[in-house]
């Protein structure tokens, strides 16, 4: 049965966090939450190229963008490899668990995703919810009591690594070249709501933890060189990381970038800079251009 609506509830608008994301954050979650192919497990196709359509002057890179500042978020779960993404607390909020009919919907919809990630999220939230409400008509359903026999796992504990969460750091208009330091995976993760808030919501704060300030956006600072960890991951991958420090601090300083966390920053342009195929080397020796 295919959904011809989304619960949508009003005091979405009364959450502090919910009104810290931008207008385009609060626009991409919109958009995949009415997605006329949401399943009833909160879950729809991730192709970008497809989701730039829907509004006019969207790109690839602005989808790919926003929906990675909702996934460091914990807004939505990604999964780049089976093309899906979850509204991750999307069978919390929109009411199909108080509905038996609806609950099945929700079971053939859970077998049809094909992330193994996403699965695992889902059974999570899904014994959370079991937890906290076991008096609702889902859980009187065998085959949804089934379901928490699966395997679960937090979407932290797959969003959480070396790839930082900087993109809620980053300017929106990322000056030319340097959008070569965004992550392509996950970064780590906070509790949020989103159709409605939650008693775990609790928004990133200057120090990292719960709270309502977020810590300042600042310029480069003069002394700022490369820590260990970035010279270990520059070591073990091939990468030039004289160079690609230098080309990182001259755009920054050349444009007037300002970054929350500058080390996790260049941690993130690592993550996409050309290996040299002798670190010793510049990469513009290989390519013979100046890019």
């Amino acid at each position: 049965m295919a959904r011809d609506r989304a619960n949508i509830n009003t005091n979405i608008w009364t959450d502090t966090h919910w009104r810290t994301l931008t207008r385009d954050q609060h626009w991409l979650y919109m958009m995949l939450l009415t997605h006329t192919e949401l399943s009833y497990a909160g879950v729809t196709d991730w192709r970008p190229g497809r989701l730039m359509q829907f509004a006019a002057g969207t790109s690839r890179h602005d989808i790919e963008r926003i929906g990675h500042e909702l996934q460091s978020e914990r807004f939505i779960f990604i999964d780049e490899d089976t093309e899906e993404v979850m509204i991750r607390s999307f069978i919390r909020h929109d009411g199909l668990l108080k509905n038996p009919k609806i609950t099945v919907s929700m079971v053939n919809a859970y077998g049809a995703i094909a992330s193994n990630k996403i699965r695992e999220v889902f059974i999570h939230e899904l014994i959370r919810m079991h937890t906290e409400q076991p008096e609702l008509k889902a859980f009187e359903n065998a085959k949804v009591i089934a379901l928490l026999k699966n395997t679960a796992r937090p979407m932290q504990e797959f969003t959480q690594g070396f790839t930082p969460s900087i993109l809620d750091d980053l300017p929106q208009a990322l000056p030319q070249g340097l959008g070569e330091g965004l992550p392509k995976t996950q970064g780590n993760a906070f509790p949020l709501p989103t159709t409605t808030a939650t008693s775990t919501t609790t928004p990133p704060t200057e120090g990292g933890a719960g709270g309502a300030r977020r810590k300042p956006e600042r310029p480069l600072p003069a002394d700022w060189e490369p820590n260990d960890t970035h010279k270990k991951y520059a070591m073990a991958e091939g990468i030039n990381l004289e160079w690609q420090a230098e080309r990182f601090k001259s755009h920054a300083l050349a444009k007037d970038v300002r970054w929350r966390d500058w080390n996790q920053a260049f941690k993130s342009w690592l993550l996409k800079a050309e290996k040299s195929k002798a670190t010793g080397s510049s990469p513009w020796d290989q390519k013979g251009i100046h890019q």
